[in-house]
């Protein structure tokens, strides 16, 4: 029996964002997709993700650093852009554990977020 794979430790300063290239200096706003066939890939942003997202396998996982500072699995995080949130990229797109937790801004699903990537 396989076991589910987890986020691993985002080794700040130290790793760039497989989309972008920049270095992430931050794990506010961080994402990552672990597979069990290559080395995790890191973001800084979650619209780094959204947009790498369609190109992986279905055994991949991606994983979001939720505003807390938890990581969860991106499929279970709703995602919001805060008017007074500025993410790496400039995406906005900041990843909460529950609507509630987003104070009333209008949420969406990961899979809005990926739709709204290749748009």
């Amino acid at each position: 029996m396989s076991r589910m794979p987890s986020a691993e430790r985002l080794p700040v300063d130290r790793v760039e964002c497989a989309r972008c290239r920049m270095l992430i200096s931050n794990e506010a706003g961080s994402a990552q997709i672990v597979s069990a066939d290559t080395d995790t890939r890191f973001y800084d942003d979650v619209g780094c993700l959204a947009a790498d997202w369609a190109g992986h396998a279905g055994g991949d996982h991606a994983f979001v650093r939720v505003a807390t500072g938890a990581w969860i699995d991106a499929a279970d995080a709703v995602y919001a852009r805060p008017a007074a949130v500025r993410t790496a990229m400039g995406s906005g797109l900041v990843a909460y554990r529950s609507p509630a937790d987003a104070a009333g801004a209008s949420t969406l699903t990961f899979e809005d977020v990926v739709r709204g990537a290749h748009q």
